[in-house]
């Protein structure tokens, strides 16, 4: 479990650091997106965090990852918070940003002017209410289109990188426990040994019995080959 909160921490941390970004004046999309992927990665990793908590033997461990997890979920709560508020700033921004332009130093007269002092030639085409801009054009360069094609592309990298980040601290955490049972059954033989001493035996006498019990691995595995052996004969020359 270790591993899942460093990760859960890195994961806070890291989108209090793009946020910081966001207020400071970057409203770009792909921020966006990298902000809400980072955002699903980090509930997934505390909904990790709260399965293996659950799976916790020891009660003070368990009780220990029940307060971290009530920690990251106060943190999310606030980031998810402060994300929607950056959103909603930026989208006031670009409001604002849209009217100034709109409202520049020609105005709105200056626009209509611009507009109606076109050349003979192109005055057909251009002043009429309906005509489509050349900009907007079904077979024209459209913004739109590849902002929103880069923005998945960046968010399909984002998760596959929390994919693997997932992955590579579940192989830790079995790691881990591999390294906890090995030292529990280290313990368990230290004990038995201690325990055989106090009865009175001494240690001459365990390494007997243990060299016995390694002949008798060797001379079982002899006599199931042999077995074996004589079975494919019997089967060979006689079946």
């Amino acid at each position: 479990m270790n591993s899942l909160y460093t990760l859960g921490v890195r994961q806070t941390s890291s989108i209090q650091s793009d946020l910081d970004k966001m207020r400071g004046g970057d409203f770009s999309a792909a921020l966006q997106g990298q902000i809400s992927a980072s955002l699903a990665a980090l509930n997934r990793t505390i909904d990790d965090y709260d399965s293996m908590a659950k799976r916790e033997m020891i009660k003070a461990k368990q009780e220990k990852a029940y307060t971290r997890i009530q920690k990251f979920r106060s943190d999310y709560s606030e980031l998810r918070t402060q994300f929607e508020d950056a959103k909603r700033s930026a989208g006031q921004a670009r409001q604002a940003a849209q009217r100034s332009e709109l409202l520049g130093p020609e105005g709105a007269g200056g626009v209509t002017r611009q507009r109606f002092a076109q050349s003979p030639t192109t005055s057909t085409h251009s002043e009429s209410p309906f005509a489509i801009p050349p900009s907007s054009s079904p077979f024209g360069p459209n913004p739109s289109l590849r902002q929103a094609h880069a923005l998945n592309e960046h968010s399909f990298i984002q998760n596959t990188e929390t994919q693997l980040d997932n992955f590579i601290a579940q192989g830790r955490e079995v790691l881990d426990n591999l390294v906890d049972q090995r030292n529990i059954l280290k313990g368990t033989q230290k004990r038995l040994l201690d325990a055989a001493n106090t009865l009175g035996l001494s240690r001459d006498v365990i390494g007997w019995i243990e060299r016995r019990s390694k002949e008798d691995t060797v001379i079982f595995c002899v006599g199931a080959v042999f077995t074996f052996f004589c079975f494919w004969l019997i089967w060979h020359y006689l079946g």
